[in-house]
């Protein structure tokens, strides 16, 4: 009633750009119920609905995003088989954050049965104090070695599936002529070297370059190079 119509009024007057509305739907934080509230809500004034659920205990949030029509949902450790199917129906992609679960040692998503069920599946970093990583190859990594993904999956995942759960994946997540030229270079025979080693990274990455320009270059200047 009160913060929802004066973000559309901020909205309306161009002062602020927002795109996603977020609950986080969980025991002792929102109910279900509260959950559909708010997220029907945003929905009403255009948002897109992009929100953390079955996280922590099952909730039922897969298949309640399913039904508003999310986005996307992160988390879903503890996400349901009818959850899962309800989102592979409704093209609503499950972010999945595997330094989450690994730091707090939660049960690991059920990414291959969420590809197996046709889910569009996404990788997120779920950078905060708890999940404190900078690194997408690390993120990569972990999605492969405890999600049981394949090196593309995972690629896949990092990149067009999430510019998806953004709802931007007409214009970013892939090397296509008309999108945003983002993309890193690396100085490796295979690209699979971004995933499979272990850290170090910055070793490894030679160029970033967003909107096709170049913003970093490794002062190494090539001269290591991965078998």
């Amino acid at each position: 009633n009160n913060h929802l119509p004066k973000l559309k009024e901020l909205k309306l007057s161009g002062e602020i750009h927002v795109n996603n509305i977020d609950v986080f739907c969980e025991k002792g934080v929102f109910d279900l119920e509260s959950t559909r509230r708010i997220l029907q809500a945003g929905k009403d004034i255009g948002l897109q609905i992009n929100f953390h659920g079955d996280e922590l205990h099952p909730m039922k949030s897969a298949e309640l995003g399913a039904e508003l029509g999310a986005r996307a949902i992160s988390h879903l450790e503890e996400v349901s088989d009818e959850g899962i199917m309800a989102m592979a129906r409704a093209k609503c992609a499950a972010v999945l954050l595997p330094t989450t679960a690994y730091m707090l040692r939660l049960k690991q998503p059920q990414a291959r049965k969420m590809l197996e069920e046709g889910v569009i599946v996404a990788l997120g970093s779920d950078f905060n104090p708890n999940a404190y990583c900078f690194s997408m190859p690390m993120v990569m990594h972990l999605a492969c070695v405890n999600m049981k993904m394949s090196m593309s999956e995972a690629l896949a995942a990092a990149t067009i599936n999430a510019a998806y759960a953004l709802g931007k994946s007409d214009t970013h997540g892939s090397i296509e002529i008309g999108k945003q030229g983002d993309l890193v270079v690396i100085n490796s025979s295979r690209w699979e070297h971004l995933i499979y080693q272990f850290g170090g990274h910055e070793a490894l990455i030679d160029y970033v370059i967003v909107k096709g320009k170049v913003i970093y270059q490794n002062e190494r200047g090539g001269t290591m190079s991965s078998y």
